[in-house]
């Protein structure tokens, strides 16, 4: 009896440690601190090795030294004041963010998409605000 139960116990242990853990999956707050900062170099350490990225004209996949030209470039001509999530979620290893960016040339729309801790699509777009 005693070995039937500790069987039990042990499937159900064995089940929901990685129904727990694939659900924990969050965006990291690392680049939700690189967003609020405008640190392109923070941000491309979380960047996959393509990209697929929107940003002003910049529309395709991109490889992972491009993308961080890209955001660079952004930041640069961009200054950033401050970085306000406004929603996240996430489905096993996947992930997402959406936040405003306001910065000194305007507000800006974001929306980050990750899986395994990595961005695989970042897109940042004039806001209607």
């Amino acid at each position: 009896m005693k070995s039937i139960k500790f069987f039990i116990i042990s499937f159900c242990l064995f089940c929901a440690v990685p129904l727990a853990l694939a659900q924990s999956a969050e965006v990291p707050s690392g680049i939700i601190s690189a967003l609020n900062e405008g640190d392109a170099s923070q941000l491309s350490g979380y960047l996959n090795e393509n990209v697929e990225l929107v940003i002003g004209t910049q529309n395709d996949v991109f490889s992972k030294q491009q993308a961080t030209s890209i955001i660079i470039d952004f930041f640069r001509k961009n200054h950033v004041s401050d970085f306000q999530l406004l929603h996240k979620g996430n489905k096993d290893a996947t992930s997402f963010a959406i936040g405003t960016l306001k910065t000194t040339t305007g507000s800006f729309r974001v929306y980050v998409l990750t899986r395994n801790n990595q961005i695989q699509q970042l897109r940042i777009e004039p806001s209607n605000d």
